[in-house]
């Protein structure tokens, strides 16, 4: 998928517009990522079909289709969004652009200041939930819930993404897997291991050699 970076001008909730064209499903799964995108969506005959994506815990395989166009707005991790105005809103209109799109965004979604603070501590600092906690200067208690109430998701969810995305980036690097498991944050190789099949699917190994996955894993995406 081609990716473009958004500007400062735009919605404070949009981290990247990418496009893609042709067939989808064919190269792998999609990756768990920690974002949400609008989406939509445009084949022969049909009307453009407009969708919010969830947040993923495992690959998810899309179906195999050939579209004219896909254009997906994706949205900073954490991102709170009006869905059912926002798509009734699309729904309505009788034509778009990135624009139009953009000033809908602003109307329905928005960043929540204490989230992404909580988010941006938890994906930079390799220390525990409960340190994390107390740099943010909140209980551990306080930072389950808000994170619980904002993103249907624990800290410990957000914790672990961001380690595995971060080992992911870095697969290329890899002189000895032991010696990567634990510079990254796992206990030993058999947990690495363990944590890229229980997000990727797919064994370190597999992984360094699929070039899709390397691709997604440098995504604008959460860690």
């Amino acid at each position: 998928m081609q990716q473009n970076q958004t500007s400062t001008s735009l919605p404070e909730t949009l981290a990247q517009v990418w496009h893609h064209a042709g067939q989808l499903g064919v190269s792998g799964p999609i990756l768990p990522d920690g974002c949400r995108d609008l989406i939509v969506t445009e084949v022969d005959g049909n009307r453009p079909a407009w969708q919010v994506s969830e947040l993923f815990d495992e690959p998810h395989q899309t179906d195999r289709i050939t579209v004219n166009r896909m254009i997906g707005f994706r949205l900073k991790p954490g991102a709170q969004v009006n869905e059912p105005a926002l798509l009734a809103a699309l729904k309505g209109l009788g034509s778009w652009d990135e624009a139009t799109i953009y000033q809908l965004l602003a109307d329905h979604t928005r960043l929540n200041t204490r989230v992404s603070e909580a988010l941006g501590c938890i994906a930079e600092e390799q220390v525990s939930i409960a340190a994390s906690a107390g740099a943010l200067g909140v209980t551990l208690k306080t930072l389950q819930r808000t994170l619980a109430r904002h993103t249907n998701r624990s800290p410990v969810y957000w914790r672990q993404l961001a380690r595995i995305r971060k080992a992911a980036r870095r697969v290329d690097t890899v002189e000895n897997w032991a010696d990567f498991a634990l510079v990254n944050g796992f206990s030993d190789q058999a947990h690495m291991s363990r944590e890229f099949q229980r997000w990727f699917g797919v064994s370190p190994m597999q992984f360094a050699a699929n070039t899709s996955f390397k691709q997604q894993a440098q995504s604008v995406a959460f860690g």
